[in-house]
């Protein structure tokens, strides 16, 4: 039996709690598969992928704690000789990162995994599925192009802000710094019910519409010259920003639409011909794991899973 209490004096993992929880649970004896997420939301969305098309079915999973979290645990493992014969997967998101192609990890193709709840496919099995529309009738085709546009527009709205955080994550990557922005925390604000009353449009994001609004809002980050950030604009419109843009702003505004829809369906005769409900809770901080059935799943991921 390995010796736990040795490889963390050793190896310096005694932060990595998922390293920790693996070598409790390995047992070379048993033939399981051993997953590795960043977060719950990623745990949500891969589990049942995973039950579904790898041929194991007997599959543990830990939480790292974010993306560089999950690839130190992949070297731990892959370094230790003990492990050698241990089935293993890696899910990390691609975020604005320079990422190295490993066939060992899986990256998402978008963003990150928010992104693959929010595309067109996802949000016609959520209004097939939870709001009973039929997809050949005028009220499913309307709402359909409505939300797509209101996404565009908000794509179109955050453009700089995802910019700018996209050059942030060049500056790290150039000068190997380890600090990170509070995102979420500092921008939460600006996206609440983002989506007007009635889906006809979004509200305006003022306070992020130019380099000093966004510089205001994170004042310890680092100064990012104008040519690199219109570079990455111009580069950004060249893209899908629904799949390149960050991901948690795009679910937040799918959140935010869906409590909207659930509220006027039935009682807005310029939206809708029909009456419509929904009995799910549509809040941002569950919306991974309830709706997490219909989230698309690419090609890629069902081919990394299926080696397996």
């Amino acid at each position: 039996m390995i010796d736990i209490v040795e490889v963390l004096l050793e190896e310096s993992v005694s932060d990595c709690v998922a390293y920790t929880e693996f070598m409790l649970n390995y047992n070379k004896n048993e033939d399981k598969l051993y997953c590795f997420f960043e977060g719950n939301e990623d745990r949500f969305y891969y589990s049942v992928r995973i039950d579904l098309l790898a041929s194991t079915g007997n599959n543990n999973s830990f939480i790292c704690g974010g993306k560089e979290k999950v690839l130190k645990v992949y070297q731990l493992i892959k370094a230790n000789n003990y492990y050698k014969n241990v089935k293993t997967s890696f899910y990390i998101d691609s975020d604005f990162d320079e990422n190295e192609i490993n066939p060992d990890i899986y990256i998402t193709p978008t963003y990150s995994i928010e992104n693959l709840y929010c595309t067109k496919e996802s949000f016609e099995k959520i209004l097939i599925s939870e709001f009973k529309m039929n997809p050949k009738e005028n009220d499913f085709i309307k709402c359909v192009e409505n939300y797509i546009s209101i996404q565009e527009r908000f794509n179109e709205e955050t453009l700089l802000l995802n910019a700018w955080l996209a050059c942030q994550s060049d500056f790290r990557y150039e000068n190997k710094n380890n600090t990170y922005l509070k995102i979420d925390k500092n921008v939460k604000t600006y996206f609440d019910k983002i989506v007007l009353t009635d889906l006809s449009s979004i509200k305006e994001l003022d306070g992020i519409k130019t380099k000093i609004d966004i510089e205001n809002i994170f004042v310890d980050s680092p100064k990012i010259e104008n040519d690199k950030l219109e570079t990455k604009m111009a580069y950004f419109n060249t893209l899908d920003k629904s799949n390149k843009f960050r991901g948690k702003f795009i679910l937040k505004l799918l959140e935010n639409y869906l409590c909207r829809l659930q509220s006027i369906s039935g009682v807005n005769p310029h939206m809708f011909e029909k009456k419509y409900s929904s009995n799910l809770r549509y809040e941002y901080a569950t919306i991974c794991s309830s709706l997490s059935q219909y989230a698309t799943t690419p090609d890629c991921l069902k081919n990394y899973i299926s080696k397996f």
